[in-house]
């Protein structure tokens, strides 16, 4: 085969022979410089990828326990109130109080139109009357033998529907006057003289002042540290402070902030507070876990939470935490592990998920 070829090259023309080693080097040269081509791109595209990438400072920070206080971010609440309702329907033809009132437990709010209802109450009265008097003379024509005991048990079944009637009348008047059910303030009025009201309308807002609640929510970091009795205290935004102590801690966390709810019991015995004002929850605790960081790192979620911004494996997380303190010595928070690498600078131009270059400094 190749004597074959060999003799045909040397039969060849010179000038097709001279053709034919240039094109095989054109193509020998076209293909080595697509190769090259080739490889430099995917080189440039990994580096023109890494050059988009925006670049953070972290710095890696180590927690150490701490004897401090946890400050959780909360608001006041009233332990009770309660919408107080009509059970009958008709016309309001009475109001006994006004919005700010203290009332007593018991004392009548809505007054409503009695209508026939006395006049029924005095019918069922009588019924009973009647038949407590039937039911006496068969006991007395039984021990003659004058009545048979199913006679007299007739008679008796007739005076217990007669008095249940009578129960039914007499609460269906008590009722067209609606009740405080417990002693507390009235915070609003949703009727008028005239109005009709049905059965479930209401009628006040009824709010208990005492004991007063503030509530918030506690990381999973330290829920454990805290028990039902503790002391803690609440500044609130008006700049007051009340000591109390904590009432409940949530056993089961939030699905989507993974935190605890913590009840505090506060005192209000003079109903200075309010329900929904902000407050500050301060909650001694010791051997916590903190870290040190700088005020000037923190940031705030889509949901308002406080935290900072972490990198782990060249991913930007967010990470909430607590306030534990923040003196002369600097802010201490919970929440973040130690050897963390958080970012200090470029934090707000970046976001959770985003793939980052981090640089900087490790603190021991």
């Amino acid at each position: 085969m190749f004597e074959s070829l060999f003799r045909r090259w040397r039969t060849t023309k010179p000038s097709y022979r001279a053709a034919l080693v240039i094109l095989v080097l054109v193509v020998a040269w076209i293909g080595s410089g697509q190769l090259g081509g080739r490889t430099k791109s995917s080189g440039d595209n990994a580096t023109a990828k890494t050059a988009d990438m925006a670049r953070v400072q972290v710095e890696t920070l180590h927690a150490m326990d701490r004897d401090a206080i946890v400050t959780v971010r909360g608001r006041t609440q009233a332990l009770h109130s309660v919408d107080v309702r009509a059970e009958v329907d008709g016309v309001v033809q009475a109001l006994h109080f006004e919005k700010g009132d203290r009332v007593k437990a018991g004392q009548a709010l809505c007054e409503i139109k009695t209508n026939d209802r006395a006049a029924k109450l005095d019918q069922a009265r009588a019924l009973v009357a009647q038949t407590a008097e039937q039911h006496d003379v068969d006991l007395e024509l039984a021990k003659n033998g004058f009545r048979s005991k199913t006679q007299v048990a007739q008679s008796a079944a007739a005076l217990e529907a007669a008095r249940a009637t009578q129960r039914t009348m007499q609460i269906d008047l008590e009722n067209t006057r609606i009740k405080a059910p417990f002693d507390g303030l009235v915070d609003d009025r949703y009727v008028n003289v005239g109005d009709y009201m049905r059965a479930g309308d209401k009628c006040a807002l009824l709010i208990a002042p005492e004991p007063f609640l503030a509530v918030g929510q506690i990381s999973e970091r330290e829920v454990g540290q805290l028990k039902i009795g503790d002391p803690a205290s609440a500044t609130l935004v008006t700049g007051e402070k009340v000591g109390g102590k904590i009432r409940f801690v949530a056993n089961r966390a939030d699905d989507t902030t993974r935190t605890f709810r913590v009840e505090v019991e506060l005192p209000n015995p003079d109903a200075r507070l309010k329900d929904g004002v902000s407050a500050d929850i301060r909650i001694p605790v010791r051997n916590l876990e903190a870290v040190r960081i700088s005020s000037g790192i923190l940031v705030l979620d889509d949901n308002g939470a406080v935290g900072v911004r972490t990198v782990e494996g060249g991913i930007v997380r967010f990470h909430p935490v607590q306030i534990v303190s923040d003196g002369p010595d600097g802010m201490w928070v919970s929440g973040i592990g130690s050897g963390i690498d958080v970012i200090t600078v470029g934090q707000s131009f970046v976001t959770d998920g985003e793939h980052v270059v981090a640089v900087g400094n490790k603190r021991a």
